[in-house]
């Protein structure tokens, strides 16, 4: 779909990988990629949850 494919200038360069990209490694690329957004997700949680007092922003919750 979509129509024929037409010419294209091949010195541009693109991160996604240009017109009609295909790579024949992108499970492995797509598995680097989520680890990567876990990895600073994780990262990011951590020092949020060492820096946040709990007590402050539960409020009602904490009454015993």
């Amino acid at each position: 779909g979509g129509g024929a494919r037409y010419p294209y200038p091949k010195h541009v360069w693109s991160p996604t990988g240009g017109w009609w990209a295909h790579p024949a490694n992108w499970r492995s690329n797509t598995v680097i990629t989520f680890a990567g957004i876990f990895a600073i997700t994780y990262g990011v949680w951590t020092v949020s949850t060492d820096h946040c007092d709990a007590q402050t922003w539960l409020g009602s919750r904490n009454t015993p």
